[in-house]
């Protein structure tokens, strides 16, 4: 084997050994990466969720999602309560 064939196999295989620890360092920097982002969205809903546990209700109400939720609800469940005395007083004249 020449001295030209030993240095296309070294340089072969020091390639493939720098390729392996470049793969290996950025899979490893990617995996703590999400890790990382995932511990940052359970902190932000921890801390979410302990603002909204310390607010009064009137404060929650003056989120402007909350009180268009709270007055469709309201509206809903008006609707349907209507709707049973309805049919209750009707089962009742009958």
């Amino acid at each position: 084997m020449t001295d030209f064939a030993r240095g296309i196999i070294a340089g072969f295989i020091l390639a493939v050994i720098i390729f392996v620890v470049i793969a290996v360092l950025v899979y490893s920097h990617n995996r703590d990466k999400e890790f990382i982002d995932y511990v940052e969205k359970q902190t932000e809903i921890e801390n979410l969720r302990e603002d909204i546990i310390n607010r009064s209700p009137d404060e929650l109400l003056e989120i402007p999602g909350v009180r268009r939720a709270s007055d469709g609800a309201t509206a809903e469940f008006e609707r349907k309560r209507d709707e049973i005395m309805e049919r209750f007083r009707g089962r009742i004249a009958d």
